[in-house]
């Protein structure tokens, strides 16, 4: 009797023990699942025009972000929010995929 309850509480921790590190997995894989991701959103969108020539790269933010936005990657690295209705953000935007190297 004795021996099996100790069977029955290494069994319950056992299963603990599973449940927790299977829980902690996926909020890791939740937090990396992205590289633009709910942390690289826009709050705020850049009015003023960028230069073709000063931009690097673009994305666009995560869908789980509150506001559509396009993230640009200037040559200094710094990094722009900009509004994707705008149609110098859409130019810009042909401009960068069409003179990519």
């Amino acid at each position: 009797m004795l021996m099996a309850m100790r069977m029955k509480n290494v069994a319950v921790t056992v299963a603990c023990m599973l449940l927790i590190f299977s829980s902690l997995d996926v909020l890791v894989q939740a937090n990396s699942a992205d590289s633009v991701g709910p942390a690289e959103c826009c709050f705020e969108y850049r009015t003023a025009r960028l230069p073709k020539a000063g931009v690097k790269t673009f994305q666009r933010t995560h869908l789980h972000c509150a506001r559509d936005g396009v993230v640009f990657t200037m040559r200094n690295n710094a990094k722009i929010c900009a509004d994707p209705a705008q149609t110098w953000v859409q130019g810009l935007i042909t401009h960068v995929e069409t003179n990519r190297p």
